[in-house]
């Protein structure tokens, strides 16, 4: 009885960027056939003194949004996976996080 064996790569990426306009111009590098799901925009509000010394009551408010997204890509062929990072390692202004898995299917 022999076995043959089919690996199939899954790759996963969170993307993260403060500009939604890059984060949409990295969706349209990718092929059409891969889905993205938007996340949850995280908002962080601080407040920041003007003055160090006294006038306690004068204040700067700023806010920053972190727009999120999370794509899934799955392939027989290590080279498709392969392209796909490299076209994220020309990307600007987006922070991301890459896990990529080896899934081995048995077959009789």
């Amino acid at each position: 009885m022999s076995y043959s064996q089919n690996f199939t790569y899954k790759c996963e990426v969170w993307s993260l960027s403060t500009n939604l306009v890059n984060l949409k111009l990295w969706v349209l590098l990718l092929p059409l056939s891969l889905s993205s799901t938007g996340l949850s925009t995280r908002i962080k509000r601080f407040t920041l003194l003007r003055s160090p010394l006294g006038n306690k009551t004068s204040k700067d408010q700023f806010e920053r949004q972190e727009y999120r997204s999370y794509l899934s890509i799955e392939s027989r062929k290590a080279a498709k996976i392969l392209a796909f990072l490299d076209v994220l390692r020309h990307l600007n202004g987006v922070k991301y996080k890459v896990k990529v898995i080896n899934k081995i299917k048995n077959i009789a």
